[in-house]
């Protein structure tokens, strides 16, 4: 694992257990294939699959998306490298998720709205994870998530969380530090635009979906919370 976007993808995103119980149990009682969107190099589709659930994992970062193939190996995970507002599925699935705050960074949501609504079977579900509580603005490095891979250590601070003309910005200083005593730092910027549940439902309701209801996931330290909403699919 030597691609520095999976090894910072992992730092920042990988520890992140607080709603996989959800998931799992969402996905309980499904035929078929779950789609998870945005899946990065697996983090909830390597746990549905553990947990005895066939996986379509979708991911448009074709470096996540291959070293997610190789943790996958052995298990019912097919990955696809696709844009989340651009993609099509051989078939429609039962249900699909939309983890930790995926859909924050989508630049077109019809686009998005409109390809899941046309990868969804008749009385399936879309599962969407919204910013929820825990996000208040700060100008202050915290401490950072830290990794040592072949003698290099992989930092990552947050310094700032602020929010800019309908979105929030993230911003983190990552640094990597060889063991021979050479560094580099740059500074990553996330931009998450803002969206809330009532605005989710009108905009799905515009592609077919009906909203079904909602389920907070708890903030821990490290992460805020989130706020997930069913979108049902008529039968």
């Amino acid at each position: 694992m030597s691609d520095d976007a999976v090894i910072w993808h992992d730092l920042e995103c990988g520890a992140y257990t607080a709603d996989l119980p959800f998931w799992i149990e969402l996905a309980r009682d499904v035929r078929g294939s779950v789609l998870d969107i945005g899946a990065g190099t697996g983090r909830v589709a390597l746990a549905l699959a553990r947990a005895g659930r066939a996986v379509i994992a979708l991911e448009r970062d074709a470096s996540l998306a291959q070293e997610l193939r190789r943790r996958a190996r052995g298990l019912p995970v097919e990955v696809i490298v696709a844009d989340a507002c651009d993609f099509h599925l051989a078939a429609p699935v039962a249900l699909a998720v939309v983890p930790m705050q995926t859909i924050h960074l989508l630049e077109d949501r019809p686009a998005f709205l409109g390809c899941a609504r046309r990868a969804l079977a008749p009385g399936a579900i879309l599962a969407v994870a919204l910013l929820g509580e825990g996000v208040e603005p700060f100008e202050l490095e915290l401490d950072a998530d830290a990794v040592e891979l072949d003698g290099v250590r992989y930092e990552s601070a947050p310094t700032a969380l602020r929010r800019d003309r309908g979105s929030v910005l993230i911003e983190r200083r990552r640094s990597k530090i060889a063991g021979s005593g050479g560094s580099h730092t740059l500074e990553d910027v996330v931009r998450l635009h803002e969206l809330d549940a009532p605005t989710l439902g009108r905009e799905a309701a515009a592609h077919g979906l009906v909203a079904l209801s909602a389920h907070r996931v708890a903030p821990t330290r490290e992460h805020a919370g989130s706020e997930i909403v069913l979108l049902g699919v008529p039968r």
